[in-house]
């Protein structure tokens, strides 16, 4: 059972470029030989090394079969012809993933939304097929990882295109076409069941999907294996009453399965039902018992087999991790734990299987969607038989027989359904790990998954001890995480990727949450029309779970520091806004200040002396300026804010814009002490913010340069040579964020790549 999830990671970390080949191969063959010895001398711990030797297999197999960046494309321009196999519209244009013919590579190329192409058209297009882009942030959406979970390895914006329609459109085509427009015809709001019996949500309304999402039932809408399960339930029921032999019967059953999932177009959930189901019937018709949890695992193995792609697949991963938790809780669940009470020991089991389901995914929802909805498992019961009728239903619509009256019942249950969402939206309370860290919430997810190890082993096992076992490390944990947030969490300071600007998020063991600068739009240096703020800055405040803002602070109101921070103060509950009080005559300028005054935000001009103590021993100093100085060069730059975050013996030092007139002043002047262990690098590294003296003074061991792409040589030759030469570790945001850890107040290090 374990080899399933030991051949997942072997393949993610081969994606990644972790594993090299050939100290594999060694250390593989090395512990296979020794392995091989021992058993053969009769050592009892040959056994035992069996269980790394799969391992390294298993990442071994991971690295051959995985996805390492080579399989990107190099970006080619030229003329290319190829089939259309799948259509999407987007927002802005539309997506059609294209085989090519040369090469038989699976490309994405978006055509404009005029287009018409559909599935089995051939496509000749001119352009440069490139690599998708990567997401700037965690939180933002990657385009190159969910093209990746497709197969796909190449984008491309095609200058010239032309679609040509076969003679004829497919069996298969004309299938869909023919159950959709069946659906279509006697339903008044289709979406529901277009979604359910042949996984179309086009005609799904955003709003309802979001209802759905909120209420932790979006799980209902794919086809999955509750969907398979359903359809085999009702195809048995009709099949074993046939004058048919028992493999007849199991033929029939999993050929009509096959045929609908292939129809419907379903995802890794249904082909994971349908494998599972064939092994079982076989099994079942030869006699032999089967662990549901060993054919789960073998099942895996064959996807990932066929399709290491997988891995990256969100539907496969939760797919899996539900069903694999309900599979390794089955025994406690079946137990007779409930009620004597046939019906209400049905529904609390019910309710119980959702529930271990949920648990299951904890971790996975918090990092995908970054929330859990509470009221999932007792809305999925719920709304659970209002589905199963919408799917038979359906069904029975699709194929042609909707004029029998079944089209008006389905309208009436989706009146009954929307009454019933409208009630209990009401009560969705998501949450969210807050004040946890991931690694916590993982903690207690491994306690999940060992105690239903250790409970469906009772013949192994002496309950007793296996309890205390349990209780012992529950009260462990609970001791390691409640412990003060301090002695849990660093302090950390992440330099967000925003393109050519500043924005630095901070965050304090206990919580508190600051902003230093948002980014922002230039058409000087930047695409027309972004928003970095919308784009960047706030998915990846969601994506770390940010409800409320403490402190916005704005070095200079420049708009690549500024811009960014709009959004931000649209969407977030901010505490107090803290600038220079250097008024700016953009439009930005202006709708910040309005902003400001609209919500009410408690606002305060930062001047040299001013503390600010944020708790656990941490304290941001304002070092300048004492007074605005608008006569310098330059001068929003020169009067930036410089601050000063100490946490214990760690200092931190943020120099925003300023320029060597005000460096030199500042490293001379015995007044200011600017001695820090983590610099922020002035002006993004820029030539007339390089001051030797300055960095004598200051004397860091790390720095970070807030850069992108720009016409100005950001960051400049002479800064880069000198911080190599100076043996300071730098890193820049271009291609990615890069986040500093400060731990108790002793040591700090740079934890992102």
């Amino acid at each position: 059972m374990l080899l399933f999830p030991c051949l997942a990671l072997g393949i993610y970390l081969g994606s990644l470029g972790l594993l090299n080949l050939i100290v594999l191969v060694t250390l593989f063959s090395s512990l296979v030989i020794l392995w091989l010895c021992l058993a053969y001398r009769g050592r009892a711990l040959g056994g035992l090394l069996f269980a790394p030797v799969v391992i390294i297999g298993m990442l071994l197999v991971g690295y051959l079969s995985g996805l390492p960046e080579k399989a990107w494309v190099t970006p080619k321009e030229g003329d290319f012809t190829g089939r259309i196999y799948q259509v999407q519209d987007l927002s802005f244009d539309q997506r059609v993933l294209v085989r090519l013919s040369s090469t038989r590579q699976q490309v994405a190329v978006h055509l404009p939304l005029e287009a018409t192409p559909r599935v089995g058209d051939a496509i000749a297009f001119t352009g440069t097929i490139s690599q998708p882009r990567e997401a700037p942030n965690p939180g933002v959406f990657c385009y190159r990882q969910y093209l990746r979970t497709l197969g796909i390895f190449g984008v491309c914006y095609p200058d010239i295109y032309q679609v040509q329609a076969p003679a004829r459109a497919g069996i298969l085509t004309s299938l869909r076409t023919w159950l959709r427009s069946n659906i279509l015809t006697h339903l008044q709001d289709p979406g529901l069941v277009l979604a359910l019996v042949l996984g179309q949500r086009d005609q799904l309304g955003q709003e309802r999907q979001e209802t759905w999402r909120r209420l932790g039932i979006s799980h209902l809408l794919a086809i999955s294996g509750m969907h398979v399960g359903f359809v085999a339930l009702g195809l048995g029921f009709v099949v074993r009453r046939l004058p048919l032999s028992a493999l007849t019967k199991l033929v029939v059953i999993q050929g009509t399965l096959l045929a609908y999932i292939i129809v419907a177009g379903s995802g890794s959930s249904a082909w994971r039902a349908l494998l599972i189901s064939m092994l079982g019937g076989y099994a079942t018709l030869q006699g032999h018992r089967q662990d549901p949890l060993h054919l789960w695992a073998t099942v895996g193995w064959v996807l990932l087999l066929i399709k290491p792609t997988l891995v990256f697949d969100t539907g496969f991963t939760l797919s899996f991790a539900a069903s694999g938790g309900i599979l390794l809780w089955s025994p406690v669940l079946k137990a007779n734990y409930w009620c004597k009470n046939r019906i209400i020991g049905y529904v609390a089991q019910s309710l119980a299987i959702s529930i271990i389901a949920q648990l299951s995914l904890a971790p996975l929802l918090l990092g995908y969607f970054g929330e859990i909805a509470i009221l999932g498992p007792l809305a999925t019961l719920a709304f659970l038989p209002f589905v199963v009728v919408l799917m038979i239903g359906g069904m029975v619509v699709a194929v042609g027989l909707g004029s029998l009256g079944v089209g008006a019942l389905l309208n009436g249950v989706m009146h009954l359904m929307g009454a019933l969402e409208t009630m209990l939206l009401h009560l969705a309370v998501q949450w969210s790990h807050g004040s946890w860290a991931q690694t916590e919430v993982y903690l207690w997810w491994f306690l999940f998954i060992y105690a239903g190890w250790r409970l469906r082993r009772p013949r192994l096992t002496k309950p007793k001890r296996t309890i205390a076992k349990l209780i012992t490390i529950t009260v462990v944990l609970l001791f390691l995480t409640c412990l003060p947030p301090v002695l849990r969490r660093p302090l950390e300071v992440t330099a967000l990727n925003v393109g050519q600007g500043d924005c630095y998020f901070v965050r304090t063991p206990s919580g508190l949450h600051l902003l230093i600068d948002g980014g922002g739009d230039s058409p000087y240096w930047q695409e027309r029309g972004r928003n970095v703020g919308e784009e960047r800055v706030v998915p990846y405040l969601q994506h770390r779970q940010v409800s409320r803002i403490d402190y916005v602070i704005v070095s200079h109101h420049h708009e690549d520091h500024l811009f960014g921070l709009l959004a931000v103060l649209e969407h977030f509950d901010v505490g107090m806004v803290i600038d220079n009080g250097h008024d700016h005559t953009s439009p930005t300028y202006e709708r910040y200040i309005e902003l400001v005054a609209e919500k009410d935000i408690s606002y305060h001009v930062a001047r040299a002396g001013d503390r600010l103590k944020l708790g656990d021993g941490i304290t941001l100093h304002v070092l300048y300026p004492e007074l605005l100085r608008p006569n310098l060069p330059s001068a929003h730059n020169n009067n930036s804010l410089l601050l000063r975050l100490e946490y214990g013996g760690v200092r931190l030092l943020f120099t925003g814009d300023l320029e060597n007139a005000v460096l030199y002043d500042l490293a001379h002047d015995l007044r200011y002490d600017l001695g820090a262990e983590w610099l922020k690098v002035p002006h993004h590294g820029s030539r007339g913010s390089f001051l030797e003296d300055f960095y004598e003074a200051v004397d860091p061991n790390w720095a970070v340069i807030s850069v992108g792409s720009n016409s100005f040589g950001h960051p400049h030759d002479e800064v880069v040579d000198f911080l190599d030469k100076s043996k300071i570790t730098w890193r820049t945001t271009q291609e990615a964020p890069q986040t500093f850890h400060v731990w108790w107040g002793l040591w700090g290090r740079f934890t992102s790549p």
